[in-house]
């Protein structure tokens, strides 16, 4: 039987857990039990096809940014609550909102699953906000991650990414210039990152002259309403907030190329060039499944990517026609994923255990956009730079079009001590500018008064989620903090409280999902 063939009927409020942390950013033991009394098949369908409600998250996101902004220039001063900023003329100093607005919405989003495969697809299908240089064209990429395009055939997203505005400036498409019958050198950039990077992988099925023709079916490839090669030497700096892709037949190479062993006409016949990213799939399919089952193996269920599940998820890409929302059903559905050697053998991206933390402590959509007049949202835009960065993925703004290290590469001695620092943001209730960075109350995180230290553990571990720890530190850490137990409302009770979080938080055992 391939791995993926046996499908889970019922689940436990573990297994619940476990979908939720890989699928998204977390639910609380409240929010598994509900879906635990529900057949799995219909949850994780709606979850992968974006059917729940978000009417009132998109009712909050005009007072999502709760830091007020000071003057800048001709920019006058702004107090929050207000929409993230996200015009491309602000340019640079838009980047932290472009990155904060991300954020809120991981947390906030009713389908966690959505913002979830942006981030993989991000990670994939890297950009840099640096040399994109203008956060609208960023977000509208991270929207494009997010759309129903990215929960579809591959294909279908590999060309949308191909003409997505911030990935041509990025890999430097919109300079990929041929005048037709002359001796011009297509630029080969985002030739050769779709098939090293995107589809196949290094060295997987194609040589370098592959690269050189299929960057001659890009060349002239540009944005409208401005042409920004008109002015290659300051071609970021002109695209506008609504850029969009088209052909500029100056610049376009005619006639025919060899590309993955197949005779193409780069003009119309080819749609310019359009056609392309979906032959990768079609002339060398096999490569490309077993690309895409790497990568969501190692983002999904088990980063040592075992020859047979990887065989077998090879097999079922391929089955789908590379539909990802297909697949992934498949994946969430399978005994397989939820094999005990398949839980908390993931370490967690710096973002998504953020993420994670403060859906688990901060308070709900609702409950945030209660409060008035400032809705107690967490201040992204506080976090984001330079917390982020430092410790190891400074989301939307990779170094390099490969992204970031994945598992083990999130872990190291600097990077911890930065986790450290959002560990204190997450469950001390820090505050900075009169902002509580992460808004919490100890009273929220408890349905009940526990009646012992090892309840307040218990249930700070059912809600933070870390891999199973040894009762010998549970016991060090409350007998640290307790020699006898009481619980009131007092501020020293809180804090011990707080602490234990914090401690949970920073624990090796915390940093898997």
């Amino acid at each position: 039987m391939a791995t993926f063939d046996a499908q889970i009927t019922s689940w436990t409020v573990a297994d619940v857990q476990h979908f939720g942390r890989r699928a998204g950013f977390g639910l609380t033991p409240e929010q598994a039990s509900t879906l635990a009394a529900q057949a799995p098949g219909p949850v994780i369908d709606a979850w992968v096809d974006d059917t729940l409600d978000k009417n009132a998250f998109n009712a909050a996101l005009p007072r999502a940014d709760v830091v007020p902004t000071g003057a800048n220039g001709n920019i006058p001063a702004d107090p929050a609550p207000h929409p993230f900023r996200l015009d491309g003329w602000r340019r640079q100093s838009g980047i932290p909102n472009a990155q904060a607005h991300f954020a809120w919405r991981m947390q906030y989003n009713p389908n966690p699953l959505q913002e979830k495969l942006a981030l993989f697809w991000h990670q994939l299908l890297a950009t840099g906000a640096e040399k994109v240089d203008n956060p609208a064209l960023t977000t509208k990429q991270v929207d494009l991650f997010r759309s129903a395009t990215a929960r579809g055939p591959f294909g279908a997203l590999l060309l949308a990414v191909s003409q997505d505005p911030a990935m041509m400036i990025w890999l430097d498409t919109i300079l990929n210039r041929v005048r037709p019958g002359s001796s011009d050198v297509a630029n080969e950039n985002y030739a050769r990152e779709i098939l090293e990077l995107y589809s196949l992988g290094v060295d997987n099925g194609y040589n370098q002259q592959d690269i050189t023709n299929l960057a001659r079916a890009f060349s002239g490839w540009t944005l409208t309403p401005l042409d920004v090669q008109t002015d290659p030497n300051n071609a970021n700096n002109q695209a506008p907030n609504d850029a969009s892709w088209r052909v500029n037949s100056t610049y376009h190479a005619t006639g025919t190329i060899t590309f993955l062993g197949q005779s193409f006409d780069i003009g119309a016949p080819t749609r310019f060039g359009q056609d392309l990213p979906q032959a990768i799939l079609t002339l060398r399919g096999p490569n490309a499944a077993q690309f895409l089952a790497t990568r969501l193996l190692r983002f999904f269920v088990d980063p040592a990517i075992p020859a047979t599940p990887l065989a077998d998820l090879q097999a079922l890409i391929l089955a789908q026609g590379f539909d990802v929302g297909k697949v992934l059903k498949a994946v969430f559905k399978s005994q397989y994923f939820y094999a005990p050697q398949n839980r908390y053998n993931l370490y967690e991206g710096p973002v998504a255990w953020t993420v994670r933390a403060a859906r688990m402590l901060c308070p709900t959509l609702a409950a945030a956009a209660a409060v008035s007049p400032v809705p107690a949202f967490a201040a992204w835009r506080l976090v984001v730079n330079p917390y982020f960065s430092q410790a190891g993925q400074a989301v939307l703004d990779p170094d390099g079009p490969n992204g970031w290290k994945e598992h083990g590469g999130w872990i190291n001695s600097n990077t911890m001590r930065y986790r450290g620092k959002l560990a204190a943001a997450l469950a001390l209730g820090e505050t900075t500018s009169g902002l509580q960075i992460f808004p919490s109350t100890v009273a929220s995180w408890f349905p009940s008064a526990p009646a012992s230290a090892v309840e307040v553990f218990n249930r700070l571990v059912a809600l933070l989620q870390p891999a199973p720890i040894p009762n010998s530190v549970r016991d060090a850490w409350l007998s640290g903090l307790w020699s006898t137990f009481t619980w009131d409302n007092s501020s020293g009770t809180q804090q011990k409280v707080r602490e234990l979080a914090f401690l949970v938080l920073c624990s090796p055992y915390a940093q898997l999902h």
